[in-house]
């Protein structure tokens, strides 16, 4: 008990750095690469922490906020399915589909908090506002800002200390043509998360680029990390072309007003 106590405590810590990544300014530290490998160093076994980490990295590759829209969170569903993989010795695709209903029930969770307790907060800062009491405001702002973080990890911290040891015996009874749908849903996630990037970030200019990556790996079988370097040099090509383009017309600017 000691031992499940003390690894939920850690447990709960990695998911408040990775809620943490915004108030720190978009460290991009709730990203599964990352909280993945952190949970795997916590209950012992960082090589499972990477490769869930990494799976659950390609599911969740298009979920970014966009606007007032928030996507499932990470955070809380790369803790908890690492978790149980780590735990139970499942395999990698149960974490992927156990990380998404977990990151989606969270998401409502802070959701809302958003509404109704942050929503509070604002009202307080502009009561202080009128009264102009900006030590005040900047008082409320930071408590709601980590107050909301660390309820969403005691919420994961909570999760791992009662719910792993539930799902591990709720899976011994589920049938096995079921959990190797799980798997085959697993495998089409990362597909998912891959289109949901295209469609955010692929247009006519950006089209010949992606044609150019599939070309690579589809005839010339050229591995992940080989079209990886071949866009960074693409990258910088264009990069560079550009800057100079820019500074060849900030110099042909002509600055006499007569």
């Amino acid at each position: 008990m000691n031992n499940l106590f003390l690894e939920t405590v850690l447990i709960t810590l990695v998911a408040f750095i990775g809620y943490m990544h915004s108030y720190w300014g978009s460290t991009m530290n709730n990203r599964p690469i990352i909280i993945g490998p952190l949970t795997g160093l916590v209950l012992g076994n960082l090589e499972m922490g990477l490769m869930v980490g990494a799976a659950l990295e390609l599911a969740f590759l298009g979920a970014v906020p966009i606007g007032a829209s928030n996507p499932p969170d990470m955070t809380s569903g790369t803790v908890i399915g690492t978790a149980f993989v780590i735990i139970s010795g499942q395999d990698i695709g149960t974490a992927v589909a156990l990380a998404i209903p977990v990151a989606t029930l969270v998401g409502v969770i802070d959701n809302l908090l958003m509404m109704f307790v942050l929503t509070q907060a604002g009202h307080m800062c502009d009561a202080a506002a009128e009264k102009g009491d900006y030590r005040r405001i900047e008082w409320i702002t930071r408590f709601a800002g980590i107050g909301n973080k660390v309820v969403l990890a005691l919420v994961v911290g909570i999760g791992y200390y009662l719910g792993i040891p539930i799902i591990e015996q709720l899976l011994t009874v589920i049938p096995d043509f079921i959990l190797r749908g799980m798997d085959v849903a697993a495998g089409l996630l990362p597909a998912v998360g891959f289109a949901m990037l295209a469609r955010m970030i692929l247009t006519k200019e950006l089209s010949p680029y992606l044609l150019a990556g599939f070309v690579l790996a589809a005839y010339f079988n050229a591995p992940v990390l080989g079209v990886t370097l071949c866009g960074l040099v693409v990258a910088g090509v264009v990069f560079f072309n550009d800057s100079k383009k820019n500074s060849t017309k900030e110099v042909s600017i002509d600055d006499n007003e007569f």
